[in-house]
């Protein structure tokens, strides 16, 4: 019914649209590649508790949708009974409407603990699969999970760790990561993971503006085909961080000679670091005495990049992981039969996000590797043996295994597979044909869209809703997700850049070492007041409802899933010899491919020869990663500023991706705009 409506109206719709969203063919955007189950998921059960509580009869997921972003207070406060949110104190009170975005309490008086809430289960049910590409394979029980986090709570606390300390973490996507996270947030201490593909110089930028007491670090690994030498990087983030108490090792899985430490100071192998603990739990067993804290509570510190500066450290809460459990209790529909699949390391927020589906009871699938470059069957190998039925993968990835032709096989059951979810970066529309047509027809093949400021996604799912190619399906519950215009007026069916217009109880509750919020107006209040900008570039389908995110607006880049701000670029480059400034940008082809341009101003007498620039690209890679590598490295007169001396880098990227220019009028060097007018940077 839905799809011959859309027919119908289509054409005079798009006769009226003031501009066209991209160079897909938009009707063709119309095709269904997902049709509606029908059938009784958890959030039609939740939807009926709403309205059997208000006395209210929502027609479609649509007027549900108003309803919860209306009435947020009201949606959480169902929500936290619906989910059994696990708590020693109840709130007196879901959320006060005259609080603003830089003003949140949520569920005030309540007390929780993430971890208790995280390791309610404690059965024989698998918790976690922890594998890697020699199949050293690991099933974690509810009970064992449970078990072994008590075993490095003691071991903390018998080292001093307290309520408020710090511990940090830096190593590949291994099962200590975990243990770590969950022990910390059940002592009260708050987490922080750095990326590990990351070098030395981005590492200790991170860790010294919190002080850790311990890290938890590993070895060498391979991540995309690429061999990173943590042997190399520990010691000097070790040297320059005279704060730590303890530097925890874990060895590789199933090696017979143990990797070597001992040019690490502080260092001691995990084994010895849990052993008197362990000993000790084991002649006298004792359950986890959880910290209670307010929901608000710091939980973990996510770093992202502001345009300037050091990078920003975004504090969550211990109740922030409800966001996850509306994402996969309510849109996806989880249960404690389904199995998720983690492909991140400590650093990525999608980690923190697998984590807490704990809290559902299902069965997290851990990998410590880069499955989809091992061979071209190695992953669907892994949903078969493990019964994967939810699996996010990168919109990069997929579009590199449909051009490779990496399909399931006649050997290939997928018979528990039940979801697909693009991430990352915008998935083309031949990304949805891919998955609906070569690897498992009817598979529900939706997007999923959040970021690190939100813990959660900002799109919604609902599995009795069709999906449109090349868009996402749906908005989610509880989040006045608005499209602003060039106006700052909210828009449909033209693009313009995304914000939330009401709170959210997973937003970050500080930024690090901003106690008047200052960072954080400017960071996400200042460019549109009343909102949080999110700064997308995104467009809503007046007809579907459906959203399309295009990219970054502001100084982000998002080249195959790797987002990072320019400022890091900035940061890896200061006191490069023979540069006075640089600025970088994204450039976009007509299908909306990202690359990453470096221009580079050079000082007098020096010039942007080939060796500088393998000079450039060798320091990016080693004080950040590969992946911040730029794609093109080209001289340039002039960089334009304004008259606070900001680097302006929103108009030189309007600019080399050919958009018209509106505030020209703020450069104070306006002769430096005709290099980026006139550049020919080539099609790609």
């Amino acid at each position: 019914m839905l799809s011959s409506k859309i027919d119908g109206r289509l054409g005079d719709v798009l006769k009226k649209m003031p501009e066209k969203p991209h160079e897909y063919d938009l009707e063709n955007m119309t095709k269904i590649v997902y049709h509606p189950k029908y059938e009784e998921t958890q959030l039609e059960l939740f939807k009926q508790l709403v309205e059997k509580k208000y006395k209210l009869k929502f027609k479609d997921y649509w007027e549900f949708h108003e309803w919860s972003y209306k009435n947020y207070p009201e949606f959480w406060d169902c929500f936290w009974h619906f989910f059994d949110i696990v708590h020693s104190k109840p709130y007196s009170q879901v959320y006060d409407r005259k609080n603003g975005f830089d003003n949140m309490h949520w569920f005030t008086g309540a007390e929780i603990n993430y971890s208790q809430n995280l390791l309610k289960y404690r059965d024989s049910k698998t918790a976690i699969i922890s594998t890697d590409a020699e199949d050293n394979t690991e099933y974690i029980s509810h009970k064992d999970l449970y078990n072994e986090v008590a075993v490095y709570v003691k071991a903390l606390k018998d080292e001093g760790i307290k309520k408020g300390d710090y511990v940090a973490c830096y190593m590949s996507n291994k099962m200590e990561a975990v243990y770590a996270y969950l022990a910390t947030a059940a002592i009260g201490a708050i987490f922080c993971g750095a990326l590990p593909l990351l070098g030395a110089k981005a590492v200790v930028s991170r860790f010294d503006q919190i002080k850790p007491k311990i890290l938890f670090t590993a070895g060498n690994f391979k991540f995309d085909n690429k061999e990173f030498k943590m042997d190399e990087r520990i010691p000097e983030i070790v040297e320059s961080l005279p704060c730590l108490q303890k530097v925890i090792f874990c060895p590789k899985k199933g090696k017979k000679v143990q990797e070597n430490i001992s040019n690490v100071p502080k260092c001691l192998y995990i084994q010895e670091f849990l052993h008197k603990a362990r000993e000790e739990l084991r002649e006298n067993p004792k359950d986890i005495e959880f910290e209670q804290v307010p929901f608000d509570y710091p939980l973990c510190i996510s770093f992202t990049s502001g345009t300037t500066g050091a990078p920003k450290g975004l504090i969550h809460s211990h109740g922030s992981f409800v966001a996850t459990v509306r994402d996969f209790g309510l849109a996806q529909n989880c249960t404690r039969e389904d199995a998720v699949f983690n492909q991140s390391p400590v650093g990525w927020i999608s980690w923190n996000l697998t984590i807490n589906t704990l809290h559902l009871g299902l069965t997290i699938v851990n990998y410590d590797g880069y499955v989809f470059q091992e061979s071209p069957i190695r992953f669907w190998d892994l949903v078969d043996k493990c019964g994967l039925t939810i699996t996010y993968i990168w919109s990069s990835t997929l579009e590199f295994m449909e051009t490779h032709g990496w399909t399931p096989t006649s050997n290939h059951s997928l018979k528990t597979l039940k979801q697909i979810s693009p991430v990352g970066s915008p998935a083309k529309p031949s990304t949805f044909d891919f998955i609906s047509e070569k690897v498992k027809p009817g598979v529900f093949c939706n997007p999923a869209y959040g970021c690190t400021e939100t813990f959660g996604l900002i799109s919604g799912m609902n599995s009795n809703m069709p999906v449109y190619r090349g868009e996402i399906q749906a908005l989610g519950l509880g989040m006045d997700v608005r499209i602003l215009d060039e106006k700052g007026n909210p828009t449909i069916g033209k693009r313009g850049e995304l914000v939330l217009a009401n709170p959210y109880p997973s937003l970050p509750v500080a930024i690090l070492n901003d106690e008047n919020k200052e960072k954080l107006r400017e960071m996400y209040l200042t460019d549109h007041p009343g909102y949080w900008n999110v700064a997308d570039d995104s467009w809503i389908n007046p007809i579907t409802k459906g959203l399309i995110v295009f990219g970054r607006s502001d100084e982000s880049m998002n080249p195959n899933g790797a987002r990072y701000n320019c400022s890091d670029i900035y940061f890896a480059l200061e006191d490069f010899p023979g540069m006075k400034d640089c600025v970088v940008v994204s450039q976009y082809n007509k299908e909306m491919d990202e690359r990453v341009i470096l221009f580079v101003k050079m000082l007098p007498g020096h010039t942007l020869t080939d060796e500088v620039k393998e000079r450039i690209k060798k320091i990016i890679e080693h004080h950040l990663t590969h992946e911040h590598v730029p794609n093109i490295i080209m001289e340039t007169p002039d960089i334009p500023y304004n008259l606070n001396g900001k680097k302006l880098n929103g108009i030189v990227k309007k600019l080399v991706n050919k958009k018209p220019l509106q505030n020209a009028d703020t450069v104070i060097n306006p002769s430096s705009l005709e290099f980026f007018r006139d550049v020919d940077l080539g099609e790609f």
